[in-house]
């Protein structure tokens, strides 16, 4: 069964799918535009479309296996930079500093999005925060040598959320 006639037996729509592929294009372009770097790679449009059936397959069946209707931010973010990590989709045609790992950087600025997005956090307000950048700069170094599953991903940004909320309660104290 191809991953199209599974999604569409699960119940997914394919206006949800292509609303998907379009918020990931528009998240691959944007990344691309704010580094400056449209002369020196090409965005494979296959490779975001296939990373956002793949992520759909991942998450119907996980919906299917737990019985549940919904997935929290934790395992969006985390099967989404899965995915997009996984299929690689902006291809170097003129190597530049930084980029064998261009889709590692992308993938540390789409979640990073994803979390503070959610969050309500102003990126513009963690620029000069030490304790984000450390954190940034980690989570860049694990997408480039590290393991990386759905799972571990998820269970960072769950932790991201942690630290969040704990250093909100705490500054109510």
């Amino acid at each position: 069964m191809s991953d199209i006639a599974f999604l569409k037996s699960k119940g997914i729509e394919s206006r949800r799918i292509f609303n998907r592929y379009v918020w990931a294009l528009k998240k691959v372009h944007g990344f691309v535009n704010i580094k400056r770097l449209a002369k020196h790679i090409r965005i494979d449009t296959t490779m975001v479309r296939t990373a956002v059936y793949d992520y759909f397959v991942d998450v119907a069946r996980l919906k299917e296996f737990h019985g549940i209707t919904h997935i929290n931010i934790e395992k969006v973010a985390g099967y989404t930079g899965y995915w997009m990590l996984r299929r690689k989709p902006i291809q170097v045609v003129s190597p530049f500093p930084g980029s064998e790992f261009i889709n590692e950087l992308f993938v540390t600025a789409l979640l990073l999005e994803i979390m503070l997005s959610d969050r309500k956090i102003d990126g513009n307000q963690c620029q000069g925060n030490a304790t984000f950048q450390e954190f940034q700069s980690h989570l860049f170094h694990h997408l480039k040598y590290r393991p990386v599953t759905q799972q571990s991903l998820e269970l960072m940004v769950g932790a991201f959320f942690c630290g969040c909320d704990f250093c909100d309660s705490q500054a109510l104290i």
